[in-house]
C-alpha cells in the first residue's frame, strides 16, 4: 500500500470550494487543510499504479493546475520495484540505481500547465 500527502494546486481560490466539494466524494482521498488556492490530502492506493491513477484523478478535477506529492510511504517496495524491472518501456534513469541525480537532466516545460 502506497500513502502519501499531496498539495493541490488550484488556479485560483475562486476553485476552492467547488474543488474541495468534487474531493470529498473521491475514494481514498482524506483532505487535511486548505488555504488560499492550496490543497493539503492524503491520498492511499495499492500499488505504485493506483497511486498514479489518483494523481491524475485529481489534476482532473475542474480548476487544478497541477498535484506535487510532498512524502510517500510505500509498504512493498520491493514488490513494486520487480514490477517496475520486469516492464521493458520505463526509462533508466528510473531503474539503474547507479545513476545520481546530479546526471539527470531536466529539459522539460511545466508551462502548459499554468493557465
Amino acid at each position: 500500500m502506497n500513502i502519501s500527502s499531496v498539495i493541490i494546486n488550484l488556479k485560483d481560490k475562486k476553485f476552492m470550494q467547488s474543488a474541495l466539494d468534487e474531493l470529498s466524494i473521491v475514494p481514498d482521498c482524506e483532505l487535511v487543510a486548505n488555504q488560499d488556492d492550496k490543497i493539503v490530502a492524503v491520498i492511499t492506493a495499492d500499488d505504485v499504479n493506483g497511486e498514479i491513477a489518483m494523481f491524475k484523478k485529481l489534476e482532473a478535477i475542474n480548476g487544478v493546475t497541477n498535484v506535487a506529492m510532498v512524502y510517500t510511504y510505500q509498504e512493498d517496495i520491493e514488490f513494486d520495484k520487480d514490477k517496475l524491472e520486469i516492464k521493458t518501456d520505463i526509462s533508466e534513469i528510473l531503474t539503474n540505481e547507479n545513476i545520481t541525480a546530479e546526471q539527470i537532466c531536466y529539459n522539460g516545460s511545466v508551462n502548459y500547465k499554468v493557465k
